[in-house]
């Protein structure tokens, strides 16, 4: 079986190709600039897809966020592959209630449209964001984090763990037809969640919530188009509703082993937070 991960070096893709090659399976990493282990793929240069669609058996798409303009290339991508059985898609809890500018519903309804064997994964926030994402300067060189999230909890998720699910879904019969909610093993508010964060790297962090508008103010400053406007307000405003409170048991049924907690992933990354070195004072 050879299965094409989309989306490689991204925060799912890594694991993915890591869980897939774990089951011996021949796994082609999907990359924008070309590397050793990998092959050639552009959301942008269709003509790239063929070299890496060829013989393979299975699809994980992270699709194409950075073109939102263009809702319809990963319905191309599928009728491009015709002899790739299965499909797992990485989508976003809530997505039904996201803006419509807001591309993952036509992705969904692409999927389901293809044919194949499709399976959605719809994952909670990442654990991974507070230590590789937008969240690990602020906590690191600030000690705070300020997001429009209010306290509202938060299910957040290994992404290993979504690895795991995604790589049971293209590997193995049960999944077909299914959108798995993936979460961690319990919701945790922002507050919660950074001081185990401080915790595990031995100093003092701490949340503040930010005024949403004051939010909006901030990223149309920093020159963040409309679009991505629109989905940061529209992921912070589910939040803020509850719809991320939920915890599933689906790790934990499809893989065997519970989720991760957070306090798990905050000990192997302690180092990421902790207060970076002060500067060398000037000789006199």
């Amino acid at each position: 079986m050879k299965i094409l991960v989309i989306g490689a070096s991204g925060k799912t893709g890594r694991p993915v190709v890591e869980a897939l090659a774990e089951r011996g399976v021949e796994v082609r990493a999907a990359l924008r600039t070309p590397a050793p282990d990998g092959v050639r793929f552009d959301w942008a240069d269709p003509g790239t897809w063929q070299e890496a669609l060829r013989g393979v058996d299975a699809l994980y798409v992270v699709g194409p966020y950075m073109h939102p303009d263009r809702p319809g290339l990963v319905g191309d991508l599928l009728a491009a592959a015709p002899h790739a059985r299965r499909v797992v898609l990485l989508s976003v809890l809530g997505v039904e209630l996201l803006p419509d500018t807001i591309p993952m519903a036509r992705w969904e309804a692409d999927v389901r449209a293809s044919g194949k064997e499709w399976t959605t994964l719809r994952p909670n926030w990442f654990q991974q964001n507070f230590g590789e994402g937008f969240a690990a300067s602020p906590l690191r060189d600030l000690g705070v984090l300020a997001l429009p999230a209010a306290d509202a909890p938060v299910g957040f998720v290994d992404t290993r763990d979504i690895a795991e699910v995604a790589a049971a879904a293209l590997t193995e019969d049960g999944h077909a037809g299914q959108v798995h909610v993936v979460t961690g093993p319990e919701a945790l508010t922002h507050s919660q969640a950074v001081r185990i964060l401080g915790e595990a790297a031995g100093r003092e962090l701490r949340y503040a919530a930010l005024d949403p508008d004051e939010h909006v103010t901030g990223m149309r400053a920093a020159g963040l188009d409309e679009r991505s406007v629109a989905w940061q307000r529209g992921l912070f405003q589910l939040i803020r509703d509850g719809r991320n409170a939920v915890v599933t048991d689906t790790v934990e049924r499809v893989t065997g082993h519970p989720a991760r907690p957070l306090e798990a992933y905050a000990r192997e990354q302690a180092p990421v937070w902790r207060r970076p070195p002060l500067p060398p004072a000037p000789r006199p």
